[in-house]
Parts: structure tokens; sequence; C-alpha cells
């Protein structure tokens, strides 16, 4: 799982579908750190389309699946275990014959809705998920991914930027790197030293980490027309970097269930529910603006 939250909702009733206002459960899922990616369908084709449902976390299905082309093909899937994503059945009728259902069926490890309490039981269903993935492991793979995700739109933003200066004002960023980047890191000198000869953006990201890609965003802002004017999304160093740097390379040492002191560099960062569900928000927040850097730039 990456920052997504993916649901394939089957149902035929287009009506039923297009009366539904999904911004509160939009909403919800983002509050978890999480962007919701809900998938309708209104035909059984297309829903039996996306087996084997890897790339969902959640299928909801209204209860007369079965009776309808690809509906035996999904319920023996689900009795056989062939089928690992969490599935809510539903019903606008009595909840209690779709248990009767389920039971013929052998289904197991399924849940069971009334159509009208169908967003909470989503919601119920989705924390209970995301809880079971969210351990120490995972989070810090998510968050190791989703940075390497943001450095490429870093590189973006920068390489697109660097088109709208003048020569001069590309040559000061690269001096300014170059300077930089050589306190820092005398045993790469012989690179810097051939930067310095022969400047260009592609080789400059080439020697960047996260931290100096985003002190290249910062260089780019001042000079460029397109952004001196705008506000900074905020201190990404400190608001993404600083806890990615914790997580990957400090020694966590468990306080209590769930919660977690990293030591690293001689200092600490605690890390527990409230502060993975911040950090995944704030990682969606800088994907979010960087997005907007870059469609403004083009």
């Amino acid at each position: 799982m990456r920052l997504n939250f993916s649901v394939l909702w089957f149902d035929d009733n287009k009506e039923y579908f297009d009366s539904l206002d999904l911004q509160p459960l939009n909403k919800e899922i983002e509050a978890w750190g999480f962007n919701p990616k809900i998938k309708l369908v209104v035909t059984s084709e297309s829903f039996i389309s996306f087996k084997p449902f890897t790339d969902y976390d959640l299928i909801v299905v209204d209860r007369n699946l079965e009776e309808r082309k690809g509906g035996q093909d999904f319920i023996a899937d689900i009795r056989s275990s062939k089928i690992y994503t969490e599935i809510i059945f539903y019903t606008a009728m009595n909840t209690s014959d779709l248990w009767e259902e389920i039971y013929k069926n052998k289904l197991e490890g399924v849940y069971v809705s009334n159509r009208d309490d169908i967003f909470s039981k989503i919601i119920k269903v989705g924390e209970q998920s995301i809880r079971k993935i969210l351990d120490l492991e995972n989070m810090r793979g998510i968050v190791m991914a989703e940075v390497g995700e943001l450095d490429l739109m870093l590189d973006e933003i920068i390489i697109i930027g660097s088109d709208g200066l003048t020569e001069t004002q590309r040559q000061e960023i690269y001096k300014k790197f170059h300077d930089g980047a050589n306190d820092q890191h005398d045993q790469r000198g012989q690179q810097l030293k051939e930067f310095s000869q022969n400047p260009d953006t592609l080789t400059m990201l080439k020697l960047c980490d996260s931290d100096k890609r985003w002190q290249n965003l910062n260089r780019l802002w001042k000079v460029h027309r397109k952004l001196k004017e705008k506000q900074k999304p905020g201190e990404y160093t400190t608001d993404v970097l600083r806890p990615r740097n914790f997580l990957a390379h400090g020694k966590p040492e468990r306080v209590k269930d769930g919660e977690y002191i990293f030591k690293y560099n001689g200092q600490s960062y605690h890390f527990d529910e409230a502060a993975s569900t911040s950090l995944r928000q704030t990682i969606m927040r800088y994907k979010n603006e960087f997005s907007k850097i870059i469609e403004s730039l083009k």
C-alpha cells in the first residue's frame, strides 16, 4: 500500500450511485492520511474484469451479485480463499436474509451492511483494514517510497523551472549548489569538479539527495518569475525529511504498544499512531502542492 485507500464498489443501480455524495467518505479517508480512490462499477462484467482485485483495499458489493454473470465465480473465489481483500456485502432489504445467504455459501471473513448504513460500515471496516497494515515496518516502507516519489516531483519542478531562467540565473544556482555540495561531500570531489567545469541541470540532480533537491527548489524560488511571488508550501526539511531520516536510519525503542522513540544523530523522535497519521497527511499535502507547482510551470 502507498498513500491510497482504494475501494471497488459494485452496484448495478446507476441512479443509486448518482444519488450518493461521496465527499464525506472521501474526507474521512483523507483524515486517516490516505488519498481516497473509489471506483464505481455498474456491470458484472466490469466488476469481474478487476479480478483478482489485488489493487483494491476494500470491495463493496450489493447482495444480488451471485444472480448475475460472473457472480458465481466471485463467490467461489471467496470460498476458496483466492480473494484476500476485505469485502462488504450490503442490501436494501433485511440483513438477516443476507446473513443466511452468506452462511449458505459458506463465506468467511466478509462483512454485512444495510444500504442505509453503508458509509459507516465502509469507514469501520476501512479503519480496521489500515490498522492491520500500518505496523512500524510497513509505515517505514511507505514513507521511503513516498519521499522517493516526492524526489521525482522536485526533479521535475527544477528541470521545468530552470528552462524559465536566464543563463546567468542558472549559473548562479549551479554555483551555489556546487559550493554547498563541495562543503559536505569531499569524497565526491571529482564528480563535483567535472560538474563545475560543465554544469547542467540533469547532472546537478544526479548529485542531489532529498535535502539538496529542496535547497535547489529554494534557489529556484528566489529567481523564477512564476514562483517568487508565491508562498512556499512549508519547511519540507522539517516536515518530511526529518521524520523520514528518523524512520530510515534511527533505532526504534518501544515505549509501549504502538509507540516508539527513534534515536538518530543524538536526537529523538516520538512515533505513534497520531504521528503516523500526521506524517501521511503532510506527505499528501506536499504531493498536492508540488503537483500544483509543476502545473503552474508548464
